[in-house]
């Protein structure tokens, strides 16, 4: 028996979908996590990752102050990566950043075109447009880039990373099985650290903890900055959506 043209596009069209939902190797998620700021709880950050259709899938932070300055300045931050799965890591489509708060205003907003292999960034009034290669994501996607290589027993952990004006090299190292308490549990979670070209003088000092008992999302992540102050998210709740 011959499947009508008809059938035969909704077949194909229902493998398609199936073969999408199997190449993302992050699966959809929500998490809640514990906002510190040199050991204080200040705020409370939820992270979550669904489904965009069309093959787009969307990861969403937002932060809320909740405790001492950062409540009373009414910090609010909300990041969101729209990108695809492209063999098994992701790749940028959009990304927009918004901080609110009485002390600072700030925004930031990324389209990449793909056809053009182009990236155009607008932030405080700027405009820039800049050459990019197969795989480049935006910066809150690297946690989903580290995920998806720690599930597939990665040996090198390098990310092409699209900035304000450029696409920026960002390399991690892995390192030993550590067991890290949260509000959410104890678990044995693997370090994952950024390291920076040799002699180069980073701001930043970043380390996150992934756990492999809960498909290799983030635990812990720890941000010590330039001038010492460390910002840390614990997880406080995690569910499968």
């Amino acid at each position: 028996m011959t499947l009508s043209p008809l059938l035969a596009a909704l077949a194909l069209l229902a493998a398609t979908a199936t073969a999408a939902a199997e190449d993302a190797p992050v699966h959809a998620f929500h998490a809640e996590y514990a906002t510190l700021r040199n050991g204080d709880e200040v705020g409370r950050t939820t992270l979550e990752l669904v489904e965009a259709g069309d093959g787009a899938w969307r990861l969403r932070s937002e932060t809320r102050g909740t405790a001492g300055l950062a409540k009373l300045a009414g910090i609010h931050v909300v990041e969101t990566s729209r990108f695809r799965w492209r063999d098994g890591r992701p790749e940028a489509i959009a990304y927009d950043y918004r901080q609110e708060g009485a002390f600072r205003q700030r925004t930031r907003e990324a389209r990449f075109d793909w056809s053009a292999r182009e990236a155009r960034v607008s932030e405080g009034g700027e405009h820039h447009r800049y050459p990019i290669e197969a795989g480049t994501i935006d910066r809150q996607s690297v946690t989903l880039g580290l995920a998806s290589d720690l599930l597939r027993g990665a040996s090198t952990f390098e990310y092409r990373v699209a900035v304000k004006d450029h696409v920026e090299g960002m390399h991690y190292a892995r390192g030993s099985v550590e067991s890290v308490r949260v509000p959410a549990g104890a678990f044995e979670a693997t370090l994952m650290r950024r390291v920076g070209e040799p002699g180069s003088d980073r701001k930043r000092v970043s380390r996150s903890w992934f756990a492999e008992s809960l498909g290799w999302l983030p635990v812990q992540i720890e941000q010590t900055e330039k001038n010492g102050d460390t910002v840390t998210l614990k997880l406080v709740s995690i569910r499968n959506d």
